[in-house]
């Protein structure tokens, strides 16, 4: 390896946070209830609209970096993927 090159290496980690509502709207997240009964145009990656980021998510995310004895950037990027079915 060139030695002006340093090895980086970051995990990209899948898991879920007990909030009242969705990661990025305020749909609920009740566990049981009907199909597709809290769902709202951002849920359904509709165009136009736009996602709101759930603070309490954030805060239990950042929160759990840190008991791990993570390090936690200044600035996070998150990418939401949607996917369209015909």
């Amino acid at each position: 390896m060139h030695e002006d090159y340093i090895a980086t290496v970051g995990l990209e980690v899948h898991c879920q946070v007990k909030t009242e509502s969705k990661m990025f709207c305020s749909c609920r997240t009740s566990f049981g209830e009907e199909p597709n009964t809290n769902v709202c145009p951002t849920c359904m990656g509709l165009p136009g609209a736009l996602p709101v980021l759930n603070k309490a998510a954030i805060e239990q995310t950042v929160l759990a970096g840190l008991l791990l004895g993570c390090t936690t950037p200044e600035i996070s990027k998150w990418d939401r993927k949607n996917y369209f079915y015909p």
